[in-house]
């Protein structure tokens, strides 16, 4: 199908969209404390009143549920089709060339903390609603555009509106991710790792500590250790003295934890060294390092640990060891784990819990998110897909991932653009941008996609 008519008018109206860009980047909707009416702060509910605004504005329907997401609605009928985005967005950072909340355009490009994650793709989708209907273009289905405010910090904005009763989609997609379509997010879990320590180190070891998140690969590991203790450098690893006691700094480098392999663990760095080095530290701490280099080591897919599992559609288990934290009076590690989707995830919890009780440690989820599938067969990824080949002249693959969206809050939803695989990686970035001609591209395909699903 063309879809001519529905991209020249999204090209119409694009001096007026970029300007609702620029609008909501403005805007500095980073999670804040909460106050009376606005759970998340007061700049979030500023951006989601704008928001609502906006689509009032343009004469559609709206709804606001509690302050933690609102909604844009056009059409008619039993069944609606959502696209979910949120204008909440990760703090500034440092680093950045051009005003993160100014939205200026330079060399083509468009400046701006959210012009990609995730207030650019809301924008383009309620113009994409406008464009609809001012076309008259016949839909079967409404078509609701979803805006939650707390993707970045554990979508509790999502859970609040599903769990409060309001109408779920059915069917629709996150503009949160990268082209043509994710398909399949793996289950995920964190798992915490850790003992009381009961039997004391030979050598008086005062702290490792290391790591940013369960999910990215360690990317420091300092041990301090009291008095003077024998422990030679290398390239990738410092000795110094301080306040009488012996500072190791093991320098790996981060990675994603959906891709551990891409990265090198400072602190199984650091305990491979020991090793190397013939050091014992005796005690607690010693066995749980000899069980981390047997059962995980550089090892990036859980197989020592007996979780590995593959799929030829979905690809393979992930296991990444994240944060560590070990005192004289506790031992602490995570586990970040990705399965694919022949896992028993069941059979996953219990073979990290049977391992690390071989050494006197408890495995707990702290954190649990659900397999994502969508058969590639389905009317949702078969419409997607044709638009996506339709507007790009692409034809490309849908795509299985490690990583987790916005996606997995409903069933029968998928990821769908903004970004395509040869862009940079600019999200959560300084400088986070998008070029202005692929941007009004990816609105061009959720004006189409949208339609599309609208259609029975």
């Amino acid at each position: 199908m063309s879809y001519d008519k529905l991209n020249a008018k999204m090209m119409e109206m694009k001096e007026e969209i970029i300007g609702s860009v620029r609008d909501a980047i403005s805007i500095y909707s980073v999670k804040g404390e909460a106050e009376e009416g606005a759970p998340y702060g007061r700049a979030i509910k500023e951006c989601l009143e704008q928001t609502l605004a906006l689509g009032e504005k343009l004469g559609f329907k709206t709804g606001n549920v509690d302050n933690k997401v609102g909604w844009i609605e056009y059409g008619e009928g039993e069944e609606m089709v959502g696209v979910l985005g949120h204008l909440d967005v990760v703090p500034l950072g440092e680093g950045w060339t051009q005003d993160p909340l100014g939205g200026e355009i330079v060399d083509g490009k468009m400046y701006g903390r959210g012009v990609l994650d995730d207030k650019g793709p809301v924008i383009g989708a309620i113009y994409g609603l406008k464009a609809i209907r001012d076309l008259g273009m016949p839909i079967d289905r409404r078509i609701r555009v979803l805006f939650g405010c707390d993707e970045e910090c554990g979508s509790s904005c999502v859970k609040h509106y599903i769990e409060s009763g309001n109408e779920l989609p059915t069917i629709g997609f996150t503009p949160d991710a990268e082209y043509p379509l994710i398909f399949c997010e793996k289950a995920q879990m964190f798992l915490n790792v850790s003992k009381k320590v009961e039997k004391a180190s030979d050598v008086k070891v005062l702290s490792i500590e290391g790591g940013t998140a369960p999910n990215v690969v360690t990317p420091k590991c300092t041990m301090i250790v009291e008095g003077d203790f024998d422990f030679k450098a290398t390239a990738n690893i410092d000795v110094t003295k301080e306040n009488g006691n012996t500072v190791i700094v093991s320098n790996g480098k981060g990675a994603h934890g959906s891709t551990p392999h891409l990265g090198t663990n400072a602190a199984i760095q650091l305990f491979y060294e020991l090793k190397n080095q013939g050091i014992d530290l005796g005690g607690d701490l010693q066995a749980m390092i000899d069980f981390v280099l047997a059962k995980i080591g550089t090892q990036t897919k859980g197989e020592a640990l007996d979780i590995y599992w593959a799929d030829e559609e979905t690809g393979e288990t992930s296991c990444n060891f994240g944060v560590i934290k070990c005192t004289e009076e506790e031992l602490y590690f995570t586990l970040d784990i990705r399965c694919p989707k022949n896992a028993d995830v069941d059979v996953v919890k219990a073979n990290v819990a049977k391992a690390a009780g071989s050494v006197g440690m408890t495995a707990e989820v702290s954190q649990e998110g659900k397999l994502l599938y969508v058969p590639k067969d389905s009317e949702l990824v078969q419409k997607l897909m044709k638009v996506f080949e339709s507007q790009t002249g692409r034809k490309e693959e849908p795509l299985a991932i490690g990583g987790g969206t916005y996606a997995k809050a409903f069933d029968n939803m998928v990821a769908f653009g903004p970004v395509f695989l040869e862009d940079p990686e600019v999200i959560h970035q300084p400088d986070e941008c998008a070029d202005v001609e692929k941007l009004m591209l990816s609105f061009q395909i959720a004006a189409a996609a949208m339609y599309e699903l609208a259609q029975k």
